[in-house]
């Protein structure tokens, strides 16, 4: 059997023992090319932070109350401001978050309803108190530090100290605080400007927070009507009063 003849195209040859000695040596030398193909540079531009970030987004929450997720978009204007739309399987929007310092506005505009207070009043239930953590995990430790030591430490005007843990290269891995961890993966340049593809953020009540960034766009403009809500025509209630929406 061993001398049985072989045709590949058309051609007749014969096997021999060293036949399977030379597939395995080419596919031996294929795994090795591709082993050694190096891979794409990444730069990023040394003191270049996120100034405003707009991107599609998909989230999703864990919590000890049950999970939830879906996608949508996301506006951010440094130091407070965001803006994130959820919205539903038809492409409509489901709900509409909007932060500023310490206000937050919950709008859902398929009930004509606004819920209105800071982020001490967002239930927690589904896992809202998770999103108390949004301004924290992209503020006050920049994403790429070149040259900086494994783990930096700073203390807040409020007094929480947190230590944040960068890579080999310079790139922010994870923070951690009193209040919750985040982890940053798989970093991206845009535009030179060094943001993370996915950040997952924890608290100490069990909220899992994973956000991961779509075609996002750094330091353009943001303007404000895009970061204040539109409230006319709509009843206003407390934001402690949604859980019970």
């Amino acid at each position: 059997m061993l001398n049985a003849p072989i045709r590949f195209h058309g051609v007749h040859t014969r096997a021999t023992p060293l036949f399977p000695l030379v597939c395995l040596a080419l596919l031996i030398l294929f795994a090795t090319g591709c082993a050694s193909s190096p891979r794409p540079q990444i730069t990023f531009n040394p003191g270049a932070t996120v100034e405003t970030l707009s991107s599609g987004v998909s989230l999703s929450v864990t919590s000890p109350q049950g999970n939830t997720g879906g996608t949508g978009y996301l506006l951010y204007r440094r130091p407070d401001r965001f803006h994130l739309v959820m919205l539903t399987p038809f492409g409509t929007t489901a709900l509409e978050f909007f932060a500023r310092d310490d206000r937050v506005t919950v709008l859902l505009p398929s009930k004509g309803v606004a819920y209105v207070g800071s982020f001490s009043d967002l239930p927690a239930r589904g896992g809202l108190q998770g999103w108390r953590m949004l301004r924290w995990v992209v503020e006050g430790d920049p994403f790429f530090r070149p040259g900086a030591p494994g783990t930096v430490e700073r203390t807040d005007v409020e007094g929480r100290r947190t230590v944040a843990v960068y890579d080999g290269d310079g790139l922010l891995a994870r923070k951690s605080s009193g209040d919750g961890e985040a982890v940053y993966r798989d970093y991206q340049s845009v535009g030179g400007v060094p943001l993370p593809e996915t950040i997952e953020f924890t608290d100490p009540q069990g909220v899992r927070v994973k956000i991961t960034f779509d075609e996002p766009e750094v330091n353009g403009p943001v303007d404000d009507p895009l970061l204040t809500p539109k409230l006319e025509g709509v009843t206003l209630l407390p934001l402690s009063s949604l859980a019970g929406s």
